[in-house]
């Protein structure tokens, strides 16, 4: 390409390794670039450089896995050439593909978009509705099953055809029961985005031909990060011009239980013959002792492209470890380090602590309290996850998807009307028997004998609230969210006790909505709805506010701090227990080597300071247990390592730690109540019982302990992990 101004803007400032990768001309690109070498610079340098050269912005693809890294790359290269382009998630191109194609693999266009919760709920009610043992087909573990058959593109007949055993044959016809029920409510899941428009891909080649003319280049961000179903869409895009960059790094990824596969990665060669391959080595963040530190671990993994990675910045302070007597010593020294670092002025934006589940953030979270330190839980349960968001998208979601019964079951009696649990089911029950929707069922409740009168009159108001919202006529979506919480009186039909914070949270929606509307001034319903079902966890962090992140080690990546906490580095923590269960089974090298690439990450995000902590006691699974130094501290070369001679270890659990944990959860807890979903004797709690919490969201009562007026109760909230509350005794069916 002849060089311009434009161009020459471009490339300045580039190394030569950045430069070739940006300037490459036709043909597949691999660009292997490792933590803090620059990725983002050269992906988007390489489309402003294509716009540059004359091609036009609507035929250049480029996608990602985050709003966040999709909203960054976009205004990257509208600062550098002046144009808008198509970068997204490959969630958010599928639903914006799929609305406009999805009919020609006969599905409606209206579909609404289910996330885990809801997905879980379906689950749930087959297991029920099968009659099945929920403590042996537990729903999250079925969940994982029909994801995994999703990522290896198998459908439910595949799968039934394929099983062999009780087990294996149960799971494949809960399978095909979960994929009917979408079906029957016009919903898709996430996984279901990524597979319908690969359908459309497959039986539709016209429509494949149209986006294959269409696209002269196709970019994918992150392609260590890809599974199969979007590894194929890749090479379905850009099968006729050939034009593929993929950018990515073997040694960061880290979501194989999503269903990412490294081949894609490590076989690009061979799938995409006469692939040019560009490596980045030179890294911008860390210091020397920091890169040393990480690639001390990391080279001891096999699957990988060999590279070293280099800086020029200086050695920097050592990196500090240190051993504490359990979880609580750990968290009270971080908070006593990081009150240290922000008085000698690093910003709390700039610092982070890292962990490896989500359970671990308790005690940091009291002992930042302690000392009255800002900070922010990035992975507990999501603004979108909140009860009052859900309950408000599912109004909304009916509106324009009158099949989904599964919003329509969470609003017919949200706030309540009179429509208990028996007549949710008497009138399922005629909607099944009449192949009608809930909503259609409720239509006719007059015809519906086995409702009382008190609960066809309840069932009628319902369904007559929503012939009136759906005639709602107004010009934003915000206007439509006022009208739709005035007309069903939300707030105030909240109980007293929860009033409070439930307009607090609907206050909060209401200022999203307003975004929405100023950033989408065309947007519709159908949108807003598709923004909100594809924001993730850490879409929803913000980064500006002055607090310090606590997250998972997962969330970390693509981030960068001033200083880094990387906690509980033990055997069974880091790398995970579950892990080193996949040793019997003979996958030890892929699941360790999964692991070692999180401590990678973690390492990589720090600039100036990591510090790595472990404890000799830790609680694991409800019980205080001795804790291993992780294997992998021994891999990090000692002369860059500062660490202190560990204080005698204690003969037994620390004292107090228990108590420490439940008090905390009790003042956490503001108060609020739970509330029984399934399960249970009348409005008692007990083992098995489903439960939802208005900050924590749903889980599942693991054990109950009795300890006279109150009992000890353990909740497995899918939001948030095992918690532990004290609650009264009169509320609790005792073991």
């Amino acid at each position: 390409m002849p060089q311009t101004d434009t161009t020459r803007a471009i490339t300045e400032g580039l190394t030569e390794s950045q430069r070739e990768a940006v300037c490459h001309g036709e043909g597949p690109l691999l660009v292997v670039a490792g933590a803090g070498s620059g990725k983002t610079r050269v992906i988007t340098r390489r489309i402003a450089y294509l716009l540059a050269g004359g091609v036009p912005p609507d035929r250049v693809l480029a996608l990602t896995f985050t709003n966040k890294a999709a909203d960054e790359m976009r205004r990257r290269v509208e600062a550098l050439v002046g144009e808008d382009v198509r970068v997204s998630t490959f969630h958010s191109w599928c639903a914006r593909f799929l609305r406009r194609e999805i009919g020609n693999i006969g599905r409606d266009p209206s579909f609404t978009i289910y996330d885990r919760t809801d997905s879980l709920r379906v689950i749930r009610r087959i297991i029920k509705r099968r009659q099945l043992d929920d403590s042996t087909f537990k729903p999250a573990g079925v969940l994982e099953y029909i994801g995994s058959q999703k990522d290896q593109v198998i459908g439910p007949a595949d799968a039934e055809d394929g099983a062999t055993g009780i087990e294996p044959r149960t799971l494949a016809t809960l399978y095909r029961d979960y994929e009917e029920e979408l079906a029957r409510s016009n919903a898709l899941d996430f996984d279901d985005l990524l597979l319908k428009t690969l359908d459309v891909f497959r039986q539709c080649p016209g429509v494949l031909a149209e986006r294959q003319d269409l696209y002269l280049h196709v970019l994918v961000d992150e392609y260590q990060d890809t599974n199969l179903v979007q590894h194929l869409m890749a090479r379905g895009l850009q099968g006729k011009h050939r034009n593929i960059t993929a950018v990515g790094d073997p040694d960061q990824m880290i979501y194989s239980w999503r269903g990412a596969r490294l081949g894609n990665l490590l076989e690009f060669e061979d799938d995409f013959p006469g692939t040019r391959i560009v490596t980045l080595e030179r890294n911008y963040r860390s210091t020397g002792n920091i890169l040393r530190a990480a690639h001390g671990c990391i080279r001891h993994n096999v699957l990988r492209h060999e590279k070293e990675l280099w800086t020029e910045r200086q050695e920097g302070p050592p990196i500090v470890v240190r051993e504490f007597a359990d979880s609580y010593d750990e968290a009270r020294w971080v908070a006593a380090r990081v009150d240290e670092l922000i008085r000698g002025g690093v910003a709390p934006s700039g610092i982070a602590v890292f962990y490896r589940t989500k359970y671990q953030s308790m005690p940091l979270e009291d002992a930042f309290a302690t000392l009255s330190l800002p900070h922010q839980v990035v992975d507990s349960v999501g603004f979108f996850d909140r009860k009052e968001v859900k309950d408000l998208r599912a109004y909304l979601q009916l509106l324009v998807n009158p099949r989904d019964d599964e919003s329509c079951r969470r609003i017919i009696n949200t706030p309540s009307r009179g429509i208990g649990s028996k007549t949710l089911q008497r009138l399922e029950q005629a909607a099944r028997a009449g192949g009608l929707s809930l909503l259609e069922a409720a239509g006719r409740a007059g015809e519906i004998e086995s409702l009382g009168p008190r609960a066809r009159r309840a069932v009628e108001d319902f369904h007559d609230l929503y012939r009136r919202l759906g005639q709602i006529e107004v010009e934003s979506m915000r206007d439509l969210l006022v009208k739709l919480i005035e007309m069903t009186d939300y707030v105030e039909g909240q109980p007293d006790s929860r009033q409070e914070d439930t307009a607090e949270v609907v206050e909060l929606f209401l200022g999203y909505t307003q975004e929405y509307d100023r950033r989408n001034p065309e947007g519709d319903l159908l949108g807003f709805l598709e923004q909100a079902a594809l924001v993730s966890d850490v879409d929803g962090w913000k980064a500006d506010a002055p607090a310090v992140p606590f997250m998972t080690l997962h969330s970390a990546k693509g981030l960068e701090f001033d200083a880094v906490f990387i906690i509980g580095l033990e055997e069974e923590v880091l790398p995970h227990r579950r892990a080193l269960e996949e040793r019997v089974s003979g996958t030890e090298q892929e699941a360790l080597e999964e692991e070692r690439r999180l401590f990678y990450v973690g390492m990589t995000r720090a600039r100036e300071r990591l510090h790595l902590s472990h404890a000799r006691w830790r609680r694991m699974q409800g019980r205080e247990e001795r804790a291993l130094p992780s294997r992998f501290l021994d891999e990090v070369p000692a002369d860059v390592m500062e660490s202190e001679s560990p204080a005698p270890p204690p003969a037994a659990a620390p004292a107090g730690s228990f108590n420490d944990e439940v008090q905390y959860v009790l003042k956490k807890k503001r108060q609020v109540s739970l509330t029984i979903l399934d399960g249970g004797d009348g409005d008692r709690l007990a083992e098995g019982v489903r439960v939802e919490h208005p900050h924590w969201g749903e889980g599942t009562i693991l054990d109950i302990t009795p300890g006279g007026r109150h009992h000890t109760v353990r909740i497995d909230f899918s939001g948030h992990g095992p918690m532990v509350m004290l609650l009264p005794s009169e509320d609790i069916t005792a073991p």
